[in-house]
């Protein structure tokens, strides 16, 4: 047998319910998909620091490793100043027996500074590199064998530069940390 007449369809008690359910439904969902966003967003995050901490110590190492170029013997070019957050060094790169800033090569005379929040390069603080802001950093120097030679040794001394960055964690973790050495070609 039928419903009546005026029974039939959906009553609003049964249409607020359905509402609500969906509203939970769609809620949770929601709630779900911002979790996943900010977990993707954080690791980008993390990734894109990493990219960037690399591009930066990419370039230290390549300035490290001709730290004392002089193919002239007239320029002076060397190591002037070591310690664990900052390292002053010189370079003939252009071959002009001098160690002046020109048009073509303003880098002949470089300076590392690196701490927490800081990693720069150039004179006189010089720029940020990237976005690559360390929690920690480091610098610590080896001679010819290995042996380390503490916070400030004699610039002579020092064969190899080892940096120790570690990056901010989104998550709160603790930070990953790398090492990366480099050998100088002209010590």
């Amino acid at each position: 047998m039928g419903l009546p007449a005026d029974r039939a369809g959906t009553t609003t008690l049964e249409l607020i319910v359905s509402a609500t359910i969906g509203f939970v439904v769609t809620g949770a969902a929601l709630a779900l998909c911002a979790a996943g966003n900010r977990a993707v967003a954080n690791i980008a995050a993390t990734e894109a620091a990493w990219q960037e901490a690399r591009a930066g110590v990419t370039q230290w190492a390549a300035d490290w490793r001709g730290a004392g170029f002089d193919p002239l013997a007239t320029s002076g070019a060397g190591v002037t100043r070591l310690g664990r957050d900052t390292m002053e060094f010189s370079a003939d790169w252009n071959g002009d027996g001098a160690i002046l800033p020109t048009s073509s090569n303003p880098n002949e005379r470089l300076a590392y500074a690196i701490a927490p929040g800081v990693f720069r390069r150039g004179i006189n603080g010089g720029p940020r590199i990237a976005a690559a802001w360390p929690d920690s950093a480091r610098f610590s120097f080896l001679d010819q064998v290995g042996a380390d030679l503490g916070p400030s040794p004699a610039p002579a001394m020092v064969r190899t530069a080892v940096l120790r960055l570690a990056l901010p964690d989104p998550d709160g973790a603790a930070p990953p940390v790398a090492e990366w050495a480099a050998a100088r070609r002209n010590p």
